[in-house]
């Protein structure tokens, strides 16, 4: 389910961010005082830091430093490939290169490629994990952090949908994908665009049901 993919991601989030992996242990509650997370979600005080959350924080966009024109959103894009392969390939997937040969969800799943809904859902989880919330709501927003968690999804879906062919964004979530799937090979494995949307809202509607 939904919390077993958030949770691969979460114990990985050390290696991800960069950052000490015990700030994302789900003990650890001291996560909205790390300036270095702070500045990834835009926290108050925070250069660029607003009193009431964005839906756009900093970590979206190149060098995590916000663009008021959204020219550079999505730019940051190797910790939205690092969480998308974990969730492909499993939590030690970022250590192999190529398929893994166990089972996992790439195969499920049948996805070879990103879609606008996996890398929305990706960039909700990670906002998620870095947050001081510890589980979804109903309401779509954090308990703690009152981050608009089900606003947010639908919005950078719906962003992707639109910029997808744009030159700037093909080329991020080609690289995403070359990151990801790390291979030409994909023997036995189709899907169509919708089939890979289902699935990315499901899981969205899942954590916030």
């Amino acid at each position: 389910g939904r919390s077993s993919e958030i949770g691969k991601i979460r114990l990985m989030a050390g290696r991800i961010f960069s950052l000490n992996a015990s700030y994302f242990d789900l003990s650890f509650m001291q996560r909205d005082t790390i300036p270095e997370i702070q500045k990834m979600l835009g926290g108050p005080g925070t250069a660029g830091g607003r009193s009431s959350p964005s839906k756009f924080p900093p970590i979206l966009f190149t060098n995590s430093e916000m663009d008021p024109t959204m020219s550079t959103v999505f730019g940051n894009w190797e910790p939205l490939a690092k969480a998308i392969r974990i969730v492909m390939f499993g939590k030690n997937s970022l250590d192999i290169s190529g398929w893994p040969h166990a089972k996992c969800n790439a195969r499920k799943w049948g996805t070879m490629s990103s879609t606008p809904g996996l890398l929305a859902w990706g960039w909700v989880a990670l906002i998620f994990i870095l947050s001081s919330d510890t589980s979804f709501t109903k309401s779509g927003v954090g308990a703690k952090s009152r981050l608009p968690y089900a606003a947010m999804f639908t919005a950078y879906k719906q962003l992707w949908v639109t910029l997808w062919d744009q030159p700037r964004i093909c080329t991020i979530h080609k690289k995403i994908d070359a990151y990801v799937w790390q291979s030409s090979s994909t023997s036995n494995i189709a899907t169509s665009d919708a089939e890979g949307e289902d699935f990315t809202s499901d899981l969205m509607r899942l954590a916030i049901a």
